[in-house]
């Protein structure tokens, strides 16, 4: 009998326990809405364009450099290597993170007056913070384990994540929810509970079951962490500045977004509401056909880079082309779900018809958000960083100018908009690249 694919294994894994986090993870968001409100929903999520830089500054860029390096690494036979690259990883990560973190915590009170414009997010962004370092190490090791076709670390760390996580805030809200400086708070409590405990697991299961390796002779062993290590830098830098480029402009995004609103509805309290309902509410319901997309780029990522090192034309194009028709199938189907039902979604999960109409506008973005997700993956896989940086720059830009000249004079609507038309810009920018190329 026919051994099964270890990418189409590895792939049905993190299918299976992205699925089982993001349905744990709809029942926490309906009890937050539930015990704090979307007004503190939207505060919850305010802090994350801080929290997301601190991923993209710190290891976003050297997990994804270290998941192709370890994946071309066991294409060649030197496992060794790879194990070597994930050390300094860490240690580059980790020191990045502390500083990152430290600068964070010292400098909350300015961040959050002045750029967040929620003086009650101080305590939320000071805790949120404290756990990189945590998420750092742990985000290494996954992108180790991806690249040697392991994604059972991921998996289960991941499934572990968000049980503790809703387990967390179930037994705060009980006995601790007065005590608490803001109600969002209690969402963060629960978000570092879970990557803690997720940490201490990948740290654990890593330990007990990594192989053993052959050791290496002395000259071999320098003269491989020096060429090794200046590939992790050359690959890994681009992608920093990649990741942290993108995720800058998210960040400003994010910020932007309740602030336009605010001139639009001369609310403050309604301009975060509806911030919460549509980031906290309505998005996570889109994505959530992305649990399968996210599992496929996680691990085609090490596929694409391992059929280049083979240098086999065919292959890689197999390994393109597949993946997107897969893709372009799961979007025309969420764009049908959510359209029908998205109304009956909002009323019956939230009881908010806000969400319910949110949820059919963005329906529109699911054919292009999918693929375009896929199709970043793989240009990086072929190593055309700077590609999806332009791309995702413009895409942001366009959304930018969207929020600050649209949502002023159509409300929400004037986001959407200019949603919609970045994704896509950038569906349509990735698939022509993709095709020069595969």
């Amino acid at each position: 009998m026919k051994k099964a694919s270890p990418f189409i294994c590895g792939t049905v894994i993190l299918t299976l326990s992205n699925f089982f986090s993001r349905l744990i993870g709809f029942y926490n968001r309906i009890f937050l809405a539930g015990v704090i409100g979307a007004h503190q929903i939207g505060i919850y999520q305010l802090i994350f364009p801080v929290y997301l830089l601190g991923f993209a500054v710190c290891f976003q860029g050297f997990q994804i450099a270290l998941s192709k390096i370890t994946a071309e690494k066991k294409a060649t036979g030197n496992i060794n290597a790879a194990r070597y690259v994930l050390r300094i990883t860490i240690i580059l990560t980790l020191c990045l993170c502390i500083i990152f973190s430290f600068f964070v915590f010292w400098y909350a009170e300015l961040i959050c007056s002045v750029f967040l414009h929620e003086p009650s997010c101080v305590p939320c962004l000071r805790l949120a913070v404290l756990v990189l370092p945590f998420v750092g190490i742990k985000n290494c090791i996954h992108g180790y384990c991806l690249g040697i076709e392991n994604s059972g670390v991921p998996a289960f760390s991941l499934c572990l994540e968000q049980i503790s996580r809703v387990s967390s805030i179930f037994l705060l809200s009980v006995f601790m929810i007065e005590k608490m400086p803001v109600p969002a708070f209690l969402a963060v409590c629960g978000m570092t509970v879970g990557e803690i405990v997720s940490f201490f697991f990948t740290l654990i299961f890593y330990f007990l079951h990594k192989k053993s390796a052959d050791s290496l002779s002395k000259s071999t062993l320098s003269a491989s962490k020096l060429s090794v290590f200046h590939e992790l830098l050359s690959l890994g830098i681009p992608l920093t500045l990649n990741s942290f480029s993108v995720t800058l402009l998210q960040s400003v995004q994010s910020i932007l977004i309740p602030m336009m609103l605010y001139r639009f509805y001369g609310n403050r309290y309604r301009s975060v509401e509806i911030y919460g309902i549509l980031s906290g509410m309505a998005l996570p319901f889109i994505m959530f056909p992305s649990t399968i997309t996210n599992a496929l780029s996680l691990m085609l990522l090490p596929k694409i880079s391992a059929a280049k090192t083979h240098n086999d034309p065919s292959y890689l194009r197999r390994c393109a082309i597949l993946p997107l028709i897969f893709c372009t199938f799961l979007g025309i189907g969420a764009f049908g779900g959510f359209f029908v039902f998205g109304p009956w979604i909002g009323n019956f999960f939230f009881h908010n018809p806000l969400c319910g109409k949110y949820l059919r506008s963005l329906s529109f973005l699911c054919p292009f958000l999918y693929c375009s997700s896929i199709l970043s993956t793989i240009l990086n896989g072929l190593g055309k960083t700077k590609d999806t940086l332009l791309h995702n720059s413009v895409s942001l830009v366009i959304q930018i100018c969207f929020i600050l000249f649209a949502i002023p004079l159509y409300g929400v609507n004037g986001y959407l908009w200019g949603l919609f038309l970045s994704c896509l810009f950038l569906c349509f920018a990735n698939y022509r690249k993709v095709m020069l190329h595969v």
